[in-house]
């Protein structure tokens, strides 16, 4: 049940959240102050034209991807499952290999080759991984088993695009799917972000469904829920909104997963409705401080913020794992 208790802390939790994304833009390899800002021009441009949508992109998207984790960890009723599950990411990063294999660096409409061709590699591993599963019994098994398929062969074809790539190419193929928000835009934030806000508004509309959910099937239709309908469109919604993450920042690991275990540890037995918004406002301020972290450590280079993820994300989640005595609970 959701208490004062937990309307505490989730106002805590997006203070903190707040506060990361206020402050982490005047942090970097050179430290700004807002009077500095303020008295030069240079440094004013760094601050508004660079780093400002640098950090909202960090935060839209590590809520966008801890808001999909929780919505899928739910809907399969495995603390495991992640925004990746039904191989978006292995889709996504397939298109991105192939546009960069073959040279299609150009834009059109304003969105680069790469990204509109890892956005297109997201939505077709999701038709394959439906194909699949409405070949057979359709239910949420079926669509794991078939989200591990589709990511493997995917996995497979990046490898062989990766090996026959010339040296340029396979360098650029590794640091996307490292992961990133550098070189953030205006017009970046704004095709990620509108589709995460949507994906967000749908999600606070129908939440109250994710509790069903965990119920079971027939419990949950025994309840008024139109079983197999809410779950394809929880499925399709968070797949376009990860498909739009991924296509823009690169498949980034472990905030999915890490966020909504550690919004139940803080929260306990909170409804959806409450997670989902302690899991955004966690995830988005996980996210900024990775990305802050990944342009200072190592002065003049960046390192790709997925590889700080998956190094924080890791030990944290074995922390979580070994403190409920190695059970995860919902």
């Amino acid at each position: 049940m959701s208490g004062p208790r937990h309307v505490y802390r989730v106002l805590g939790i997006g203070a903190v959240a707040m506060a990361v994304t206020m402050v982490c833009p005047f942090l970097g390899i050179r430290y700004m102050t807002i009077r500095a800002v303020l008295e030069s021009q240079e440094l004013r441009y760094i601050f508004c034209t660079i780093r400002i949508p640098r950090t909202l992109a960090a935060f839209v998207a590590g809520g966008g991807l801890a808001l999909a984790g929780m919505v899928y960890q739910a809907l399969f009723r495995n603390p495991l499952a992640s925004p990746y599950t039904l191989g978006v990411s292995g889709g996504a990063s397939l298109g991105a290999a192939l546009c960069i294999a073959l040279g299609a660096g150009g834009s059109m409409a304003g969105f680069s080759m790469v990204s509109m061709g890892s956005f297109a590699g997201a939505v077709g591993a999701v038709v394959l991984v439906y194909t699949f599963a409405w070949s057979r019994e359709s239910n949420s098994i079926t669509l794991l088993l078939a989200g591990v398929v589709v990511a493997t062969v995917c996995s497979g074809l990046i490898m062989f695009i990766h090996y026959l790539s010339p040296l340029r190419h396979s360098f650029q193929i590794m640091r996307w799917i490292m992961g990133g928000v550098d070189g953030a835009t205006y017009a970046f934030l704004a095709v990620m972000a509108v589709p995460v806000m949507l994906y967000a508004g749908v999600c606070a509309a129908f939440m109250p469904q994710l509790d069903q959910f965990l119920t079971g099937d027939s419990l949950a239709h025994s309840r008024g829920v139109a079983v197999r309908r809410s779950r394809n469109m929880f499925i399709v919604v968070t797949a376009l909104a990860v498909g739009a993450i991924v296509s823009a920042c690169g498949p980034i690991g472990f905030v999915g997963i890490m966020a909504p275990h550690a919004c139940r540890l803080m929260l306990g037995g909170a409804r959806h409705r409450v997670l989902g918004v302690c899991s955004f406002l966690l995830g988005g301020a996980f996210l900024v401080v990775s990305d802050t972290l990944a342009r200072t450590l190592a002065p003049p280079s960046e390192i790709p913020v997925g590889i700080l993820t998956a190094l924080f994300g890791g030990p944290f989640f074995l922390a979580i794992l070994f403190r409920r005595k190695g059970r995860l609970q919902f």
